[in-house]
C-alpha cells in the first residue's frame, strides 16, 4: 500500500521552513522563526506536495523562488514579487503559461516537466536570458518564433517536446531566435547558426522586413504617444485635430460634399487654419517651457534655501549634544549637585528651542516671499496664455466666416446653374437640395453653427484648463508650506522634549545613586 500524501497549502510555517539562511543548523532555525519576510531573498519550496500559489504576501524582496516537484496546476498570484530574478516552476501540472505580467526582472526561468502546448505570455519578462520548457507537450515549430523577440535570451531548453522530432527542429530553431549560445544544453556553433540562416534565408528576410516594420511602427506611436503627453501638460489637447473633429461632427458636412464643387474653398480654408494652428501652437508650448523652467526655478531655490537652513539647525543640534556629552560625563564623575550642573543644559535646551523656532520662522518668511515672487511670474504667463488662446480662436472664427461667405456664395451659383440646367448627372438627394434654395442655405447655416460652436467650446475648454491648472498649483505649494511647517514645529517641540526628558532622567538616576 502507496500512502496518498494530501495536498499542501502554503502557509507561514511552511514559508520559514522553506527560507534560506546560511551558517548552523541551530542559527539558521533560530533566525528563519525570527526573519522579517521582507528580508527573505531566496525561499526553497520543492517536494511539498503544494496546490495552489498563495500566501505569498510581505515576500516582495523575493529574488529567487523554487516551487518544483510539487502539484501546481496555474501560474497565479507572483504579481507583487517583483524583484524575482530566478523562478522555478519545474515538474508541475502546468498547462498554460500566464502571471507573468510584472516579474520585469526575471532572467532565468524554468517550466520544466509540464503540460504547456504553446509558449505565450512572456513578453513582458524583457531581461529574459535562460528558458527552460523541455518535456512540454509543444508541438507547432512555429511557436518558437515568439522567442524571438527576447534580446538577451541566450539558452532555451525545448527537449522532449513533440517539435524536436522534426528533423528541422534544431536548425529551425538557431536561425529563428536571436543569439542563442545554448539549445537543449548544447552549445551553438557560429557556423551552424549561419548555414540554418542560410537555409531559411526567404522566410527570415520576410521576418525581418516585417520586424523593421513593426519596429517603425512602435517607433511612430512611441513618439505620437509622447506628442499626445506634451500637448496635455502643455493645455492643448483637441488644437491640432479641431479642424477634422468638427468636419465629423458637422451634421451637415456629409450632405453639402455631395454637392458637385459646393466646398471647394474648403483647401483654401484648410490651409489657412492649418497656418494659425502652427503658429499658435508653437506659441503656446514656448510659454509651456517657461512655466515649466519657472517651476523649476522656483524648486531651486526652495530647495538651497531650505538646504542651507536645515545645515544651521544640524550645527546647533550638534553643540547641544556636545554641551549634553559633557554634562552627562561630569555627572558619572560626580553625581552630587545634579541640578545645579544641569542648569546651564537645561538652558540651552530652551535656546535651542528658541534659535530652531527662529530658523523655521525665517525658512516660512522666505518661503511665502518666493511664493509671492513665483506666483507673480507664473500668473504672467498664464494670462500671456490666455491672450494667445483668444488670439487663435478669435483668428479662427474669422476664418469660419469666410469660409461660411464663401460657401454661400458658391451656393447661390449652384442654384443658378441648377435652374438653367447646367447640372446634370446629380444624385437625388443633391436635386432635392438643389430645388429649395431655403433647404440649401439652411444646411450652410446649420453646418456654420456646428462649427462655431466646436471652436468656442474649445476655446472656453482651454481656458477653464488654464486657469485651474495654475489655481491648482498654487493651492499645492501653499498647502505644502504650510504642511512643512506644521511638520517642523512638531519636530522641534518633539526634539526639545525629548532632550528635557533625558535630562530629568538624568538627574534622577544621579539622586539615587548619592541616596
Amino acid at each position: 500500500m502507496v500512502e496518498t500524501i494530501e495536498p499542501c497549502v502554503i502557509e507561514e510555517d511552511l514559508i520559514r521552513s522553506c527560507v534560506k539562511i546560511s551558517g548552523p543548523i541551530e542559527a539558521k532555525e533560530d533566525k528563519s522563526k525570527q526573519i522579517a519576510l521582507r528580508e527573505v531573498d531566496t525561499l526553497i519550496c520543492s517536494f511539498r506536495n503544494i496546490l495552489k500559489i498563495d500566501n505569498l504576501m510581505g515576500l516582495e524582496n523575493l529574488v529567487k523562488l523554487q516551487l518544483d516537484n510539487n502539484v501546481i496546476s496555474k501560474i497565479q498570484n507572483l504579481e507583487h514579487l517583483t524583484n524575482l530574478e530566478w523562478l522555478d516552476l519545474s515538474f508541475n501540472n502546468i498547462s498554460k503559461i500566464e502571471g507573468f505580467d510584472t516579474l520585469h526582472k526575471l532572467k532565468d526561468l524554468s517550466l520544466f516537466n509540464n503540460n504547456i502546448e504553446t509558449i505565450e505570455n512572456l513578453g513582458n519578462l524583457t531581461n529574459l536570458s535562460i528558458l527552460s520548457m523541455g518535456n512540454n507537450n509543444i508541438t507547432k515549430i512555429e511557436n518558437v518564433l515568439y522567442l524571438r523577440r527576447f534580446r538577451h535570451l541566450r539558452l532555451i531548453n525545448l527537449a522532449g517536446n513533440p517539435i524536436c522530432n522534426d528533423t528541422e527542429y534544431r536548425p529551425y530553431v538557431i536561425s529563428h531566435v536571436k543569439n542563442l549560445k545554448y539549445l537543449d544544453y548544447r552549445m551553438v556553433s557560429e557556423q551552424a547558426v549561419n548555414a540554418a540562416k542560410e537555409h531559411y534565408q526567404d522566410e527570415l528576410l520576410e521576418i525581418e522586413e516585417n520586424e523593421t516594420k513593426a519596429e517603425m511602427e512602435d517607433k511612430e506611436a512611441v513618439t505620437k504617444a509622447e506628442k499626445a503627453a506634451l500637448m496635455s501638460r502643455a493645455n492643448l489637447e483637441g488644437v491640432t485635430t479641431l479642424f477634422e473633429d468638427m468636419l465629423r461632427e458637422d451634421p451637415e458636412y456629409n450632405t453639402l460634399k455631395k454637392v458637385p464643387d459646393l466646398l471647394s474653398p474648403l483647401a483654401d480654408f484648410h490651409t489657412k487654419w492649418q497656418s494659425a494652428t502652427d503658429e499658435f501652437v508653437q506659441q503656446v508650448l514656448d510659454q509651456h517651457e517657461k512655466k515649466v523652467g519657472e517651476r523649476a526655478e522656483w524648486d531651486a531655490v526652495v530647495k538651497e534655501y531650505t538646504g542651507e537652513k536645515d545645515e544651521q539647525a544640524r550645527y546647533l543640534i550638534l553643540e547641544f549634544k556636545r554641551i549634553k556629552k559633557r554634562t552627562f560625563r561630569e555627572l558619572r564623575d560626580d553625581p552630587s549637585n545634579a541640578e545645579t550642573k544641569t542648569a546651564p543644559l537645561r538652558q540651552s535646551n530652551l535656546e535651542l528651542k528658541d534659535k530652531l523656532m527662529d530658523l523655521e520662522l525665517d525658512i516660512v518668511e522666505a518661503l511665502e516671499q518666493l511664493y509671492k515672487d513665483f506666483d507673480n511670474n507664473y500668473v504672467a504667463l498664464v494670462e500671456q496664455n490666455k491672450i494667445n488662446y483668444n488670439t487663435y480662436f478669435t483668428q479662427l472664427r474669422d476664418l469660419e466666416n469666410a469660409w461660411f461667405e464663401a460657401v454661400t456664395g458658391q451656393a447661390m451659383q449652384h442654384l443658378e446653374q441648377y435652374q438653367a440646367g447646367e447640372l446634370e448627372d446629380l444624385e437625388s438627394d443633391t436635386r432635392t437640395l438643389l430645388q429649395d434654395k431655403e433647404m440649401l442655405l439652411n444646411s450652410i447655416q446649420s453646418s456654420h453653427d456646428a462649427h462655431t460652436t466646436k471652436i468656442d467650446s474649445l476655446e472656453d475648454k482651454l481656458v477653464t484648463n488654464e486657469v485651474k491648472n495654475s489655481t491648482d498649483m498654487m493651492m499645492k505649494i501653499e498647502e505644502w508650506i504650510r504642511q512643512q511647517n506644521r511638520e517642523r514645529i512638531n519636530e522641534i517641540s518633539n526634539l526639545c522634549e525629548r532632550q528635557k526628558t533625558e535630562v530629568e532622567e538624568a538627574i534622577a538616576i544621579d539622586d539615587s545613586l548619592i541616596n
